[in-house]
């Protein structure tokens, strides 16, 4: 199934990259916000990072100077992993359909995080390429952000 125009494609192959507004829909984007702010509250009672990845990481990064007052929920690793929601997003047509026709068939989902900036918050991620922490020869990848 064609995801995107042909327009969009040659946008991508042009620019190396595509925009898409309202890739989600409202409903679907409700709920993942919902879900991010249980998080968020969750955090509220713990102190430094917790809670394990299958391979023994922190799933939720927290800020230095966070508190159940004002919580700083910097990462969340694997939300595909706890969340229905996210899992269906990242199955969801649009990311897999997409990628297929811009990159072919043979597509491997990585891993999957939530990168939180809360207000005030201190931790700044600026712009930056990922390929420059992959293997150079894989030229066939791309990141889905919502």
């Amino acid at each position: 199934m064609k995801a995107f125009t042909k327009e969009q494609v040659e946008r991508f192959e042009s620019d190396g990259y595509l925009f898409l507004e309202e890739a989600l829909p409202p409903d679907v984007l409700k709920v993942l916000n919902d879900e991010f702010d249980a998080w968020v509250d969750e955090s509220r009672s713990h102190g430094e990072p917790y809670g394990t990845t299958i391979d023994e990481r922190p799933r939720f990064d927290l800020e230095p100077g966070h508190s159940a007052e004002r919580p700083a929920l910097r990462r969340i690793a694997s939300p595909t992993e706890l969340s229905a929601a996210y899992l269906g997003v990242m199955r969801s047509g649009l990311a897999v359909d997409g990628t297929a026709q811009l990159i072919g068939p043979n597509i491997e989902f990585s891993h999957s995080k939530i990168n939180s900036k809360q207000p005030g918050a201190a931790t700044e991620v600026k712009f930056h390429q990922d390929i420059l922490f992959e293997a150079h020869t894989n030229d066939d990848m791309l990141a889905v952000l919502y």
